[in-house]
C-alpha cells in the first residue's frame, strides 16, 4: 500500500514546487514509480514554483554583510568579496572568480560532478564550500582544501549569517544538482548579484536564464560541468559583461506574490471541483 499514492488519487488538485519539477514527476526517471499517477491527475496536478522573503535576501539592507549593495550602487560587492576571501584565507584577488557553495554535502546536490571533474584542480577560480553532509564528501574536499589551500575553502559549521556573507562575496553560485525540486539558493544568490551555475533541472530550469542571469548545463556528467565553469570563468574575464549580467539577476523577482496568486487560482479549482462532486 503507498498512502502517497492513495492521497493523489483522491485529492482534487496536486501541487509540486516548481513547473519543470511537475514534468518530471510525470516521467519515469522522476517519478519514481507513481509517474502514472501524476500522469492520471492530468490538469489536476501542476508546478508553482516557491518563492523567497525578499525582506531578509537582500544586499541593501542585510545586517550579516560588511557592506550593503544594490544593482544601481554596486560598490559594496567588492569588499564583501575581499572580506569573505579574507576570512577563509584566500588570495584578496578581485580579478579572480569565486564560486561559493552552500549546500548540504549529499549526493542529491551534485557533488560527485565536482569530485570527478577538472574544474576545482584546473580552473582559474576560487572555490568556498559552505555546509556538512556525507563524511565522503566532507573529507574528499578538505583533502582538496589541502591540497589547494590558495584556491579551495571547506566550512562544515553552517549557519545562516555565513550563508548571507557567502552569497554577498561570491560571484557565482554552484548548484550542480542531480535534482532539485524547486531549490531556493539560487534565487537569493541571484538578488545578491552571485550568477548562479546549476544543472537545467527542477526549479533551477525555471528561475536561471542560461548566459543571462547564470549558467546551465544539461549531462549529469564531469566534462559538462567542468565545460560550465569554464563558461563562467570567460565571461568573468568580461568585467563589463559579468556587470550586465549581475544587473539582470538582481532584477528578477522571485517574490511570494506571484506564486501567491497561482495558489489562489488552484484553491478556487480545487474548491470548484469538490462542488462538482458533490
Amino acid at each position: 500500500v503507498n498512502w502517497l499514492k492513495g492521497g493523489l488519487t483522491f485529492a482534487d488538485y496536486a501541487v509540486t514546487v516548481s513547473p519543470t519539477h511537475a514534468h518530471e514527476l510525470r516521467t519515469e526517471a522522476g517519478g519514481f514509480g507513481l509517474h502514472d499517477t501524476f500522469i492520471g491527475l492530468k490538469d489536476r496536478f501542476l508546478g508553482i514554483r516557491n518563492g523567497i522573503d525578499l525582506a531578509k535576501w537582500n544586499p541593501a539592507a542585510d545586517p550579516e554583510i560588511v557592506q550593503s549593495y544594490s544593482a544601481a550602487n554596486l560598490g559594496g560587492k567588492p569588499r564583501c568579496k575581499a572580506a569573505l576571501q579574507g576570512a577563509y584565507g584566500l588570495p584578496q584577488e578581485p580579478e579572480t572568480l569565486l564560486f561559493g557553495m552552500t549546500a548540504r554535502l549529499v549526493a542529491q546536490k551534485g557533488l560527485d560532478l565536482l569530485l570527478g571533474g577538472r574544474a576545482l584542480w584546473d580552473s582559474r577560480a576560487q572555490f568556498i564550500f559552505l555546509g556538512a553532509g556525507e563524511q565522503r564528501y566532507e573529507t574528499a574536499l578538505r583533502d582538496i582544501a589541502n591540497a589547494a589551500p590558495h584556491r579551495v575553502a571547506v566550512d562544515l559549521g553552517f549557519t545562516d549569517a555565513k550563508e548571507h556573507r557567502l552569497l554577498a562575496g561570491a560571484d557565482a553560485l554552484l548548484m550542480p544538482s542531480l535534482y532539485e525540486p524547486c531549490g531556493l539558493t539560487q534565487m537569493r544568490a541571484q538578488h545578491y548579484g552571485a550568477l548562479p551555475l546549476a544543472r537545467r533541472v527542477g526549479g533551477l530550469a525555471d528561475t536561471i536564464e542560461d548566459q543571462e542571469t547564470g549558467f546551465l548545463f544539461d549531462d549529469y556528467a564531469p566534462p559538462a560541468f567542468d565545460l560550465a565553469v569554464s563558461r563562467a570563468v570567460a565571461l568573468f574575464e568580461d568585467r563589463e559583461a559579468w556587470g550586465r549580467h549581475m544587473g539582470r539577476a538582481m532584477a528578477r523577482d522571485f517574490g511570494w506574490s506571484e506564486p501567491a496568486a497561482r495558489y489562489a487560482e488552484v484553491y478556487e479549482a480545487a474548491f470548484a471541483h469538490a462542488r462538482g462532486r458533490t
